[in-house]
């Protein structure tokens, strides 16, 4: 049997890992390159041209201090990035067979023992921003067991995607002060997590690629903001000078000039003199900078997150907009995780059961655990009506769905609010007095439906549309009028009435087909 690394490499099947540290390069690791500073368009577009031939040394310092000189960045990234500790990852057996279980048990004690598992994900997560992140697999072999006893981090500039003769590579070489040139990754060394949200090659896939457009164009208008605050307000300070001044003379009346803005003092020539000339207040404000600043937010935060709520709600907001963009991000994160499972389970999980149970061993799935949320509010009302309907309910089922143990023998159980005495005799006359109504399934149900009806009203949703549809000439201003109306309408006497139609519209469906 063929096997392949983490890299798709064919290699030979081997029963050690690799021990060698690969990531000491102290030397290479205290150089930087300060790219961010002073940059203009055509440095970031050379910047990535150079990423796209391979060379990300300069792409991957760039992004580095975006994150470093952003403050919006790194909290969308943060967000991204953390949320994937929320996620519950389960180790299942790859089938039922004794030996594929006791596989999955040692694995799953591994991921149980490890502390650092947590900075694990969120460093695979560094490969949103960024296309690709790496860690350093450092395999323990001292008790008869290869095991990862550490992963180390490692940065992206360290890794070069062409060959000696420049041609573009699928995977990568390794930079160290030893190999300045990259020398090939050992199998089973390093785990390489990509993102799967955009295709193509790893140097090309990472959002920051997109954010460091906004970030150079949101630098700009902090700058010129920065200017004009400086200067907003002050009056123009304008030096005059006699003809034939000396250029000696014109430098002091300069340097007594911009002395006055921070000094209030100077000294000048009796020949010279400076005026005042004040500004025209209330006619220039810093509003575009801010415009163009927060444009350059809120598109990096569509970049990141998928949606802008999360990060600024603005000055209008809307329930079912805030939960569309929740789903949104929900979904960003539901493809994440399964990416990071997909990565663990072939580049950290496998060379751990091949190293310890051959490599004719089936992987366990390593596999995202997603349980939707459920609104208790909503079934607590479908749980009420099926029990006055006279449906059965264990009250197992129940503490079990609701998360609420049953009280046991000598603890103080809440009681519902008693009934008054007026309530109770109404109840007795009423069971006393003959009952005349059909007590089939089907009589049942067409009286709760009846009743349902009756309790129904409509006329405070109804009664603002009446009114607004008489004073409207056309459907756009209805339309317009209705998006208006929906912030200050009280939608749970409409949302109680749905949910009682579509209990008793379930159960009338079931009686049908057990009649048939």
């Amino acid at each position: 049997m063929q096997l392949y690394d983490q890299f798709s490499r064919p290699i030979r099947q081997e029963k050690k890992p690799e021990q060698r540290t690969l990531a000491a390069a102290p030397l290479l690791d205290s150089w930087r390159e300060y790219v961010a500073d002073g940059l203009t368009p055509q440095t970031l577009a050379s910047v990535m041209k150079e990423a796209d031939a391979g060379d990300v040394r300069r792409q991957a310092e760039l992004f580095d201090q975006i994150e470093e000189k952003d403050a919006h960045i790194l909290g969308e990234k943060g967000k991204r990035q953390n949320v994937i500790l929320d996620v519950p990852f389960s180790i299942k057996p790859a089938s039922e067979d004794a030996r594929d279980v006791k596989v999955a048990d040692f694995v799953r004690k591994y991921f149980d023992d490890m502390t650092d598992y947590g900075d694990v994900l969120v460093s695979m997560q560094d490969a949103v921003g960024k296309g690709f992140s790496a860690l350093e697999i450092d395999w323990d072999v001292s008790e008869g067991q290869a095991l990862p006893s550490k992963l180390e981090f490692l940065e992206q500039r360290r890794f070069l995607f062409t060959d000696g003769s420049g041609i573009l590579r699928r995977y990568p070489l390794l930079i160290s002060d030893e190999d300045m040139m990259g020398a090939e990754i050992p199998a089973w060394k390093v785990l390489f997590h990509r993102y799967g949200g955009k295709s193509g090659h790893p140097t090309r896939s990472g959002i920051y690629r997109v954010c460091a457009w906004m970030y150079l164009f949101k630098n700009y208008a902090i700058k010129d903001w920065v200017a004009f605050c400086e200067v907003y307000g002050m009056p123009l300070r304008l030096g005059k000078y006699a003809n034939g001044a000396s250029k000696d003379d014109k430098d002091a009346l300069v340097a007594a000039i911009q002395s006055l803005g921070s000094d209030a003092a100077g000294i000048i020539s009796k020949d010279t003199e400076i005026d005042f000339v004040e500004s025209v207040k209330g006619k220039a404000t810093g509003e575009l900078y801010q415009a163009l600043g927060n444009f350059a937010n809120r598109e990096n935060s569509k970049a990141i997150l998928g949606q802008t709520l999360s990060a600024e709600v603005g000055d209008k907001g809307s329930y079912a907009a805030a939960k569309t963009h929740e789903g949104v991000r929900l979904d960003l994160l539901k493809a994440d995780s399964r990416s990071i499972a997909g990565t663990v389970r072939h580049q950290l999980i496998r060379p751990i059961v091949g190293f310890n149970f051959g490599w004719d061993t089936l992987v366990p799935k390593y596999e995202p655990e997603w349980k939707a949320p459920e609104d208790l509010k909503h079934l607590s009302e479908v749980y009420k009506n099926l029990v006055e309907m006279g449906q059965p309910v264990g009250a197992e089922h129940v503490s079990e769905r609701f998360g609420v143990p049953i009280p046991k023998k000598g603890e103080t159980v809440l009681q519902a609010p008693a009934v008054s005495v007026a309530a109770k005799n109404t109840a007795v006359v009423a069971k006393a007095e003959p009952r005349t109504e059909d007590l089939s399934p089907a009589g049942t149900l067409n009286s709760l439906g009846e009743k349902t009806l009756r309790e129904f009203e409509p006329d405070a949703m109804m009664k603002p549309i009446e009114e607004l549809l008489a004073t409207v000439e056309s459907l756009e201003e209805f339309r317009n009028g209705l998006i208006d109306l929906s912030d200050d309408m009280d939608e749970s006497s409409m949302g109680d009435f749905i949910q009682r139609a579509l209990a008793l519209a379930e159960l009338s469906g079931r009686f049908d087909a057990a009649e048939r």
